[in-house]
């Protein structure tokens, strides 16, 4: 016999809706910039040295003016088997460029040196038919031309082969190109940028805002001098923006060098006065 069904109250389910409280957070939402935390010396970014291989005229970037090996050797592409060396042969890289940015730039040299970085690795990595081809003479037909293939060895080759291409990426970097270029400046940070009593803050940082036109209208990119091993490079770049100026690394060197000597005879005769003086006021003491 089927028994009716029997309603329990056990059966209800009886919850009580919780509601929880979130605590607003009493830390402000951008974090304060604290650039001393970073251990890089003064002027870091204000400088970038161009370094090209003298046989396969590969391009490495560097802040400083000595070469790191494992900095460099992560900025050099595996192309294929036994294209990229084990080590860093010093005596194979020579510097081909500096670029100099003016004093309390740092954030903007750094913004460059990212800028190429990444130019450079996608003319790397997104290479035309003219690296995976090559056009020679036909044999027994100098007047006709083939175009053939090339071999694993010759592509690789080929895609290390990035000096002209580093040139035309400095032209560009320099003259504004590329997303969040930081050489665009707004009226307040060239006013700062003139008075050199503050280094300028990266954009995250940077309570300026974005760039904007001047009072007069015009906008402003950074003026950058850029020091050529060989000045003939220049003619790589289909274009150079007003703000560059070419000089030559063999004179900036020997101006440094200069320098360098004059500070240093300053302290040697600042040393013998020093040394003078100390007995004269011996004798007066006593």
């Amino acid at each position: 016999m089927n028994s009716l069904p029997v309603f329990r109250l056990s059966q209800l389910s009886v919850s009580v809706s919780k509601t929880t409280v979130r605590h607003g957070s009493m830390l402000p939402r951008r974090r304060t910039a604290k650039p001393e935390l970073s251990n890089f010396p003064a002027g870091h970014g204000e400088q970038i040295w161009v370094w090209n291989h003298m046989n396969t005229k590969q391009v490495i970037y560097s802040h400083t003016k000595s070469v790191k090996a494992n900095h460099a050797m992560k900025q050099l592409p595996f192309i294929a088997k036994k294209s990229k060396p084990s080590k860093l042969r010093r005596d194979l890289w020579a510097p081909m460029a500096l670029i100099q940015f003016p004093p309390g730039a740092g954030v903007v040299g750094q913004n460059a040196f990212q800028k190429l970085r990444e130019f450079r690795k996608r003319h790397e990595l997104e290479w035309s038919d003219d690296v995976l081809y090559k056009t020679e003479e036909k044999k027994g037909f100098p007047d006709e031309k083939q175009r053939t293939c090339r071999t694993r060895v010759e592509r690789g080759h080929a895609v290390h082969a990035q000096r002209a291409n580093a040139i035309a990426d400095i032209a560009a970097v320099l003259a504004g190109r590329g997303r969040g270029n930081r050489l665009w400046l707004n009226a307040e940070e060239v006013a700062l940028l003139a008075e050199g009593k503050e280094d300028l803050r990266g954009a995250r940082w940077s309570k300026m805002g974005p760039a904007k036109h001047l009072p007069d209208g015009r906008t402003l990119l950074v003026d950058t001098k850029v020091y050529w091993k060989n000045q003939d490079d220049v003619n790589y770049a289909e274009k150079w923006s007003d703000n560059v100026v070419h000089e030559s690394l063999e004179e900036f060197e020997a101006r440094q060098a200069a320098e360098a000597a004059e500070a240093e005879a300053e302290a040697e005769v600042v040393g013998e006065e020093a040394a003078v003086e100390k007995p004269a006021e011996e004798a007066t003491k006593a």
